[in-house]
């Protein structure tokens, strides 16, 4: 008999590398791989179940994230954030989260308003409970911005810098509530509108809400002996 034609609608087989990356990129951002921990390929082939070689390719993916460091012969482990890769990676974050706004809003229908005000409402909730879930909240925020800004440049770039955005909040100080919660009225304002500058004004205020917070951190990295090394170490004051 002849061999069944897949239907159009079946799902894109996915690469091993790839659900491996997403495996180890989750084990980061919950804090199952904690900073500075080793990577042995022994123990990642029990856990993943997979070849080395897959494994081996998601790793050099991560080192392109920035959240794995190797060393030829020496080590290969998850990187430690710093002052510096937290101040950088929140400003480019939020450049590109201010561009997805400004194209996104005037796209949206209203099941993405109803979308948005769902995200909105689970920032409402854990800013005023004071709740570090509003990293969370903020992050899924932007990425939802950009998957509705219908810009494949803007989607790939922004992939690796959301990835690292997450990963540098592990061990950072409190999130700032009060700007979180400041920026859900404008932000569900403008896309009702479908009001792209609006909805850029909305991410640019929340954005300097956090201003001062990363000025802060970058100082404090910058007064260190070494810089480039120095990790992440906040305990008090406000953050995202």
């Amino acid at each position: 008999m002849p061999v069944p034609q897949p239907s159009a609608d079946a799902a894109p087989r996915r690469l091993l590398r790839d659900v491996v990356f997403d495996k180890m990129l989750a084990a980061i951002h919950d804090g199952t791989l904690q900073p500075g921990e080793r990577l042995n390929d022994d123990e990642l082939v029990r856990w993943l179940g997979v070849s080395r070689t897959p494994i081996r390719e998601a790793i050099a993916k991560l080192v392109d994230y920035g959240l794995v460091e190797m060393e030829a012969n020496r080590y290969t482990r998850i990187a430690t954030p710093t002052g510096r890769q937290y101040h950088e990676a929140f400003s480019v974050l939020f450049g590109f989260a201010e561009l997805a706004a400004r194209w996104a809003f005037p796209r949206f229908t209203d099941e993405d308003t109803d979308a948005l005000d769902a995200l909105l409402a689970d920032v409402r909730t854990h800013a005023a409970a004071r709740d570090r879930a509003v990293d969370d909240d903020v992050h899924a925020l932007i990425g939802f911005l950009v998957d509705h800004a219908d810009n494949a440049l803007l989607t790939k770039l922004s992939a690796s810098v959301l990835a690292r955005a997450r990963f540098v909040t592990v061990g950072s100080a409190e999130p700032v509530f009060a700007a979180a919660a400041d920026a859900v009225a404008s932000l569900r304002d403008a896309a009702t509108d479908r009001d792209g500058e609006a909805g850029a004004a909305a991410v640019r205020a929340l954005a300097d809400g956090m201003a001062d917070h990363l000025d802060a951190v970058r100082a404090a990295d910058l007064t260190t002996a070494e810089p480039e090394e120095a990790a992440l170490v906040i305990t008090s004051g406000p953050g995202i």
